[in-house]
This record gives structure tokens, sequence and C-alpha cells, in this order.
């Protein structure tokens, strides 16, 4: 499959994955800081972004999104990549790992840790969101966002489950994140009913690094102690103020941890 994506950098590859109705935008506070020593490749997953949609009679689970980004490696010569993934795509990440087909793993927040009834939060807050956010086109959202005394209130609302501070995201960011939640693509109901089969994987035979946002209010960070049960040879960290989707929070920091986890190891 040919996912839309961008390529900056040089040095050894990283791929960089989005979450669930996100972007590969939502990595460009990150990529130049990790472009100074690798070669940079955001991608849109398959059905997201300016990727192409999946299959008709694809059901919701994870197989056929890792299998896309695998087809897309080899269709770019990217052998065995380093891979970062948030939230879907850091599961998409550890499900490469399991199969050993990348050089390295970094999930920030990987979905599929969780218990039942936390399960059952996300399909709630990821379908109230899609509701409420259908109801505002965004051509209107942006004209709210640009009033001052709408502005910090409409920025906890709409983000303040993902984000540890909205405030930091500029308008045309927010709108062009969210659309993809207020109008998203065929897969998203269907993800949202199988999240019942986002499960741990396997460990991997592959360095696996994780970083959890220590105010993540989606997949809260206590869900780390079950991948540390699942992943036992994974190095896991705390991201200090940050949300669920950290590359919004602290570019920075998110860009030390990928660049600490894919440097070159000695055998």
């Amino acid at each position: 499959m040919d996912l839309a994506h961008t390529r900056t950098g040089s040095g050894e590859p990283v791929l960089l994955l989005h979450g669930i109705t996100h972007r590969r935008q939502g990595w460009d506070l990150v990529t130049p800081l990790i472009a100074q020593e690798r070669e940079v490749w955001a991608v849109d997953l398959p059905d997201h972004g300016e990727s192409p949609d999946l299959p008709p009679e694809y059901t919701g689970d994870i197989a056929p999104v890792v299998d896309a980004v695998e087809a897309f490696c080899r269709a770019q010569g990217l052998e065995r990549p380093h891979v970062v993934g948030n939230s879907l795509g850091g599961l998409v990440a550890l499900e490469l790992a399991a199969r050993g087909t990348v050089r390295s793993a970094t999930a920030l927040s990987p979905a599929g840790f969780w218990s039942t009834a936390e399960r059952v939060y996300v399909r709630g807050v990821l379908g109230g969101a899609h509701a409420l956010l259908a109801l505002i086109p965004s051509a209107r959202l942006r004209r709210m966002l640009a009033v001052p005394v709408l502005r910090t209130v409409l920025r906890t609302v709409l983000l303040g489950v993902l984000l540890a501070h909205p405030s930091k995201v500029d308008v045309e960011q927010i709108t062009g994140d969210l659309h993809g939640l207020s109008h998203p693509r065929s897969s998203f109901r269907k993800m949202l009913t199988a999240l019942d089969t986002w499960t741990p994987p396997q460990p991997g035979g592959v360095p696996t690094t994780v970083g959890w946002g220590a105010r993540d209010f989606l997949l809260p960070r206590w869900q780390s102690k079950r991948l540390r049960r699942a992943l036992p040879g994974a190095a896991v960290y705390v991201l200090p103020g940050c949300g669920h989707v950290p590359m919004g929070d602290d570019p920075h920091l998110v860009a030390d941890l990928v660049l600490a986890a894919t440097r070159p190891r000695s055998a």
C-alpha cells in the first residue's frame, strides 16, 4: 500500500506513526529535532490523513494496519527501520517489534493495555468527541477559536483529554488535527467496535522503549503496569507534564526519547 508520507533528514531511518483519527502532521514539532540525526519518515496510516482506504471488508483489527506498514517499508526499500508510534501507532510499533521486522520500537502511550472498563471509557470518549465535533463545521470551529474569550475554553474542552497543555497548539493545527475526528474515515467506527481485539503483542526480539504521559487522561499511565507484565524487556519511562499526545506537549522531550531509543547499540 502506498501510504502518504513526508521524508526528511539523514541517517538511520525512523518511521513515525500517529494515533486513531490523527495524521502525520501531528509529529511536525518533533520531526525537525529528530531529523538532525535520523532520516525521518512521518506516515499517514491507512484510512487516515491522505493515505488510501482500507479494504471494504476491514473489520477494525490491528493486523491489516500492521501489514500495510510492513508493505510500505518493503516498497520504499526500508529494511528494518526504527519505528515510533503514539496510541494506535504505538500498538502498531509493538506489533512490528513482535514480528521482528523493525530495528527498534518506541511506543508513546500505546493502545491495547486497558481493562474492560477502560476500553469502554475510550470508546465512549472518542465516540462522544466525534458526535460533538460533527456538529461544528471546520470553518466555524476556526472562527470560534479565533475569539479570545472562547479560545481557552474551547481548547480545553476539545483537547483536554489528549493534551496536558492545549493552549500551546495554534488554531490551524487544532482544526487540522481534529478534522479526522469530526469527519473520520470508514475504519473509525469499525475500530471502536473492535477494540477488544487490540490486545498486548508478544515480546519481540528488538529493543523496545515506552514513554507514557504523566497526565494522560485517555490511556492513564497506570496501564504501563500491564505493559511491563506483557513486555518485561521494555524500558518504560514516564513523560512528565505530558498528556496522551506528548508530541504536542513537549516535542523536545519526545525527540530526546526517540533519539536515545534509536541510537546504534553494540553487538
